[in-house]
């Protein structure tokens, strides 16, 4: 596969050389980063429960109430770039989760380059990255961290669903995220599901409204498929998958 980025390409994003060659010293063994699953289901991650900060504190978050999920992520970024994060409580929301933090500029400019939004994702338009939509295997890791952070499984009604939410401006781009997700299930996997749709409304603590998008799979052929091409790494939801096959 084609190399996603040379470590000339990070330096251009510092507005001193001097200053990025130096800190840019540290981590010549990232580079060439070459494109894998396991770098495909990060960003997935980063699109679903994670946050990219920029300029001028950039840096990581991913969020989850479980210890596991954090160290899972936290070991797929070792992997490929010897860092890890600390894990602390989340203090500014009451839904009990911790929240895994990396401060690291160079490696979330990294990410910044090879297609992780930087910023509130609902105030953002942003798209799958090409070099994952190009290969079958990386979708799939994609779509399966994405699901795993965003999907829910309804056992009663026996569907697979994704959501994500977007500021009421950028309703139109969300659409256009949401059918890439459609065609790409469709043209790898022969996952067929119905048109994206709108769901219901949320009030950010900013006063920002956002609308949610969403996304499923109803039919007992592609919840088969999508169990074997995609499924879910999050416990809960792979056993409620389980059970809506078995009860077709």
């Amino acid at each position: 596969m084609k190399n996603l980025l040379e470590i000339k390409d990070v330096l251009n994003t510092y507005k001193s050389k001097d200053s990025g060659i130096k800190v840019l010293s540290r981590y010549h063994n990232w580079f060439p980063l070459k494109p894998s699953k396991k770098l495909s289901g990060i960003v997935g991650d980063l699109m679903g429960d994670g946050h990219l900060q920029g300029d001028p504190r950039w840096r990581i978050d991913y969020t989850s109430k479980s210890n596991e999920e954090l160290e899972r992520f936290n070991q797929e970024i070792f992997t490929i770039f010897g860092i890890k994060g600390k894990i602390r409580k989340c203090t500014t929301n009451n839904y009990n989760t911790k929240n895994l933090g990396i401060n690291n500029s160079v490696l979330s400019r990294t990410f910044s380059m090879i297609g992780v939004p930087v910023g509130s994702k609902v105030l953002k338009d942003f798209k799958i990255p090409n070099w994952i939509l190009k290969d079958r295997e990386l979708f799939s890791r994609f779509m399966n961290r994405l699901f795993s952070c965003e999907g829910t499984v309804d056992t009663k009604n026996r569907y697979i669903e994704l959501q994500m939410h977007k500021s009421s401006e950028l309703i139109n781009e969300g659409f256009e995220f949401f059918y890439t997700i459609k065609n790409y299930l469709w043209r790898y996997y022969k996952i067929r599901t119905i048109d994206p749709f709108l769901g219901g409304l949320s009030l950010r603590k900013d006063g920002i409204i956002t609308k949610g998008i969403k996304l499923k799979i109803r039919r007992h052929d592609s919840v088969k498929k999508f169990q074997k091409y995609i499924g879910f790494e999050d416990p809960i939801k792979k056993i409620k998958l389980q059970k809506i096959i078995e009860s077709f």
